[in-house]
C-alpha cells in the first residue's frame, strides 16, 4: 500500500511547475525537458507524491538541472518603492533595466532562486516604481514565472489528465473538456456493476480511463472499447495505473473486426439477412425461404465445426489463438447479452456507427454521443425521433469561459472554446 503513494520507477506521474504540467513515466536513471530545461529525476526516484523539488544548476550548464528535495516555496518579492497612478510616461526604450544579459546570467549561474533574481530585476529597474498596482504584479507573475524552479511531481487522476491533454492540443481529446467528460459520464450513468459499449476514436485514453475510473476496481463491470484502428490509443489508462485485475474487465477491440465476428457467429442475424426486406414478398416464397432457412443453418452448423476443428488443431499443434480473436469473442459474448450503457465519441459522422450499435443497447438504457459540432448530432436526432426507438433525446452544448477575478480587474480570459456538442437518449421498447 505504501508504494501506491510512492513515485517508483516504471511509474506515471504528472510534474507539474507553477500552471505548466507534463506526463512522465519515471526512470531509475531519467531525465524529462520541462520548457527549456533538462531535469534529471534521479532524486524523485521512490519519495512521496506531491513532494516539493526544486530544481538546481548542475555543473556550469544553467540548461541542465538535478533535483533538490525543500520543504517550502521561498516566494517572498519584496518592493517597498509604492506605485504609479498610470503608465502613460513609461517609455519602453529597452534602458530601463540596468542589469546586463551577462549580470543575469550570473545570478542564475549563482544558484540564486528565483525570487532574489526577480528582486534584484525589481531594484535595478528605473520604471518599476512608476508602474500601476497592477502593472507590478503583471511583471513580478511574469518574471517569477520565467525564473521558477520548483516543480511537483502529483498523482496522475482524471480531472488532471483531461485539463493537461486540453491545454497541450485539444485535437488530442476531440476536443473534450473537463465539464464535457462529466457530463457524458453522468448521461451515460455509468455503474459498478453495468456494462458499457464505448466507441472511441481518438481520445489518447481519455474516455476509457474515465469509464474504467467511475466503474472501480474489484467490480463485476464492463467495458467493450471499440476503436477504428489496429491499436487502441491508451496513454491515460496506463497513467492511470490501473490494477490487473481491473484492466482485464475493459476489452479492446477492432469495430469492424468484432462486427464481423458477431455476424458471422449469430444464426439469427445470419437467417435475418436472408429474408428478404418487403413483407409482401415474404408471404409470396415463404415455402422457398423455409428450405433456405434449413439450409442456412445446416451452413452455420459446419462452419462452426469447421472453426472449432481448426482452433483444435492449432491447439494442438502448439500455435496460440492470437489474442484479438480472444477479445472478439469476449466481445461478442457480451453484445448478445445487451448492454448497460452506450457511449461514442467520434470524429468521423458518427450515423452510422450509431444506426449499428444502438442493437446491443438493453432497454431504459441510455445513449450518448458526444461530436465537436452540431450538425452531424441533428442528423442523428431526426433519425431517432424517425425511428421511435428512444426518448428524452436532447442535444446540448456547455459554453463554458474562464474568468480572471481580482481586485478592480475581473474579465474573463482572452483565450477560450466553445466545446463540443452532446446528444443523448434513453432506449425504449419500440
Amino acid at each position: 500500500m505504501e508504494d501506491e503513494h510512492k513515485i517508483t520507477p516504471g511509474r506515471y506521474t504528472i510534474l507539474q511547475r507553477q500552471g505548466y504540467t507534463k506526463l512522465y513515466k519515471v526512470k531509475e536513471n531519467g531525465t524529462v525537458m520541462i520548457r527549456h530545461f533538462t531535469v534529471e529525476t534521479q532524486n524523485a526516484v521512490n519519495a512521496k507524491f506531491f513532494d516539493l523539488f526544486q530544481m538546481k544548476p548542475k555543473g556550469n550548464s544553467r540548461k541542465m538541472c538535478k533535483l533538490e528535495r525543500v520543504t517550502s516555496v521561498d516566494d517572498d518579492i519584496k518592493h517597498t518603492g509604492g506605485s504609479g497612478n498610470d503608465n502613460r510616461n513609461i517609455i519602453d526604450d529597452g534602458t530601463s533595466q540596468t542589469l546586463t544579459k551577462e549580470q543575469i546570467e550570473e545570478l542564475q549561474d549563482g544558484s540564486k532562486s528565483s525570487v532574489e533574481i526577480v528582486n534584484q530585476l525589481i531594484a535595478n529597474s528605473k520604471t518599476f516604481s512608476s508602474k500601476t498596482g497592477y502593472s507590478q504584479e503583471k511583471y513580478k507573475s511574469k518574471k517569477q514565472k520565467k525564473y521558477y524552479e520548483y516543480i511537483y511531481f502529483r498523482k496522475p487522476t482524471i480531472r488532471i489528465l483531461a485539463q493537461m491533454f486540453y491545454r497541450q492540443d485539444p485535437t488530442k481529446v476531440l476536443g473534450i473538456r473537463t465539464d464535457d467528460l462529466s457530463q457524458i459520464l453522468a448521461y451515460a450513468n455509468i455503474q459498478t456493476d453495468g456494462k458499457y459499449i464505448l466507441f472511441d476514436s481518438g481520445t489518447s485514453g481519455l474516455m476509457t480511463a474515465a469509464i474504467l475510473n467511475a466503474i472501480g476496481a474489484n467490480t463485476s463491470g464492463k467495458l467493450v472499447h471499440m476503436h477504428p484502428g489496429n491499436e487502441c490509443q491508451k496513454v491515460a489508462v496506463q497513467a492511470m495505473d490501473f490494477p490487473q485485475e481491473q484492466l482485464s474487465r475493459c476489452i479492446n477491440v477492432n469495430i469492424y473486426s468484432v462486427l464481423r465476428c458477431f455476424y458471422q457467429n449469430s444464426e439469427e442475424n445470419m437467417l435475418k439477412r436472408k429474408l428478404p426486406l418487403e413483407e409482401e414478398e415474404v408471404v409470396q416464397k415463404k415455402m422457398k425461404l423455409d428450405d433456405d432457412v434449413e439450409e442456412g443453418i445446416k451452413e452455420v452448423v459446419v462452419a462452426t465445426e469447421e472453426v472449432e476443428a481448426s482452433n483444435k488443431n492449432e491447439v494442438s499443434n502448439g500455435k496460440k489463438t492470437p489474442g484479438w480473436q480472444i477479445e472478439n469473442a469476449k466481445a461478442c459474448e457480451l453484445l448478445r447479452e445487451g448492454v448497460d450503457g452506450l457511449i461514442i465519441v467520434a470524429k468521423e459522422h458518427p450515423a452510422s456507427i450509431v444506426k449499428e450499435l444502438t442493437q446491443f443497447l438493453n432497454v431504459s438504457r441510455n445513449m450518448v454521443v458526444f461530436h465537436l459540432l452540431r450538425e452531424p448530432l441533428q442528423d442523428i436526432y431526426i433519425d431517432l425521433k424517425k425511428s421511435l426507438e428512444f426518448v428524452n433525446i436532447k442535444v446540448s452544448n456547455n459554453f463554458v469561459r474562464n474568468y480572471q477575478v481580482l481586485p478592480d480587474r475581473t474579465h474573463p480570459l482572452v483565450n477560450m472554446n466553445s466545446g463540443g456538442h452532446i446528444l443523448h437518449g434513453q432506449k425504449v421498447q419500440s
